[in-house]
């Protein structure tokens, strides 16, 4: 039998053992919730002007469609942050990150400002707010990636200035923050390409309901662009943009659901482009999880994104998950990704994780 023929088996039989335990161990003794891991980091001498942090990511890919199988570093982040007379920093670098294509290795390089007892001010290059999952930290994330069409359609990190206040009384069981900002409507440290800004506003809130937690949140976005990348997308996009895209996730101490819709509306209007024509893409992803013992979850997710280009088709893929949070700084992912149309067809990731 050749390596292709063991691979695929062991990866069907891997895919097949995961739905077994998401749909077969829904019933039994509740574990305990994994601890996942974290961005805290480490004090540096006394008190908080200085906390240290990182994130390492070794990965191994197996049978990927136009890729060679092999390992790779991730993730190579180092942070740093503190606090001083009401002042918050943080800078962040990813070494395993830069490119011919992206240079630069900064992250994040911002500061956060306490204008009033509920309300923020930030300022600097920074992840905009858009998508509860392209807000969450790496380390957290359920999945290896994102869902495709978050990595597509959400504006990345930019360079701006962002306003956040909470709504809620600091009494209340509920918690709802508003977020608006405005950015340069381009990514990392790109200077801004005209004289127009990308804007966005952000509504989320977080609820106890029944015996676990329901986080709702919906996002905006308005720019006038002039030769931005728009990944999967536009490889160079001239016109008017808006984004728009809503996510809930319900929790539990056993299991959770959660999922999103991202839809943008693309303007084109160039000097490639010989008259304004509509690009409307739209994606989704749909996730379950259930931990199945202590420190041990599977998961298993749906996902499709439809790029509305000449030529392109929609794909719906299968995630299959599963995580082990060895301790509150080491967790090890392995996933299983494949296009719903021809599951046996997939591809399989492995990574070891550090974060602290």
């Amino acid at each position: 039998m050749s390596f292709e023929s063991v691979l695929r088996q062991f990866a069907l039989g891997f895919a097949g053992l995961l739905a077994g335990l998401l749909v077969g161990l829904c019933a039994g003794t509740h574990p305990s919730v994994a601890q996942s891991p974290g961005e805290t980091g480490v004090t540096v001498g006394a008190g908080d002007a200085l906390r240290v942090g990182g994130l390492v990511q070794a990965d191994a890919v197996l049978g990927r469609d136009g890729a060679t199988d092999g390992f790779r570093a991730r993730s190579a982040r180092l942070r740093l942050g503190g606090q001083a007379q009401g002042v918050s920093y943080v800078v962040q670098t990813d070494f395993a990150s830069s490119s011919s294509n992206s240079p630069s290795s900064l992250l994040d390089a911002f500061l956060r400002v306490p204008l009033a007892d509920r309300l923020r001010l930030r300022g600097g290059l920074f992840k905009t707010p858009y998508s509860a999952e392209f807000l969450a930290p790496r380390p957290r994330i359920r999945f290896a990636e994102r869902a495709r069409v978050v990595n597509a359609l959400a504006p990345n990190r930019q360079a701006g200035v962002q306003l956040t206040g909470d709504l809620t009384p600091p009494a209340s069981d509920a918690q709802v923050t508003a977020t608006l900002g405005a950015f340069n409507g381009t990514r990392g440290l790109s200077t801004n390409d005209n004289d127009n800004l990308l804007y966005l506003a952000r509504l989320s809130g977080s609820l106890p309901a029944g015996s676990g937690t329901l986080d709702l949140g919906a996002s905006g976005g308005y720019s006038i662009d002039d030769g931005v990348t728009i990944p999967n997308t536009a490889t160079s996009y001239s016109g008017t943009r808006a984004l728009f895209q809503a996510d809930a996730e319900y929790e539990t101490e056993r299991w959770l659901v959660a999922g999103a819709l991202h839809a943008a509306d693309l303007e084109h209007d160039g000097p490639t482009v010989p008259e304004t024509q509509a690009q409307s893409p739209v994606g989704y992803y749909v996730t379950g999880g259930l931990n199945v013992h202590d420190r041990h979850q599977v998961l298993a997710r749906v996902e499709g994104y439809a790029p509305d280009t000449p030529g392109a088709s929609p794909d719906d893929q299968l995630v299959l998950g599963y995580n082990y949070d060895a301790s509150s700084v080491f967790r090890v992912v392995v996933n299983y990704q494949a296009s719903t149309e021809d599951l046996a067809e997939g591809f399989l990731t492995g990574r070891l994780q550090m974060a602290f």
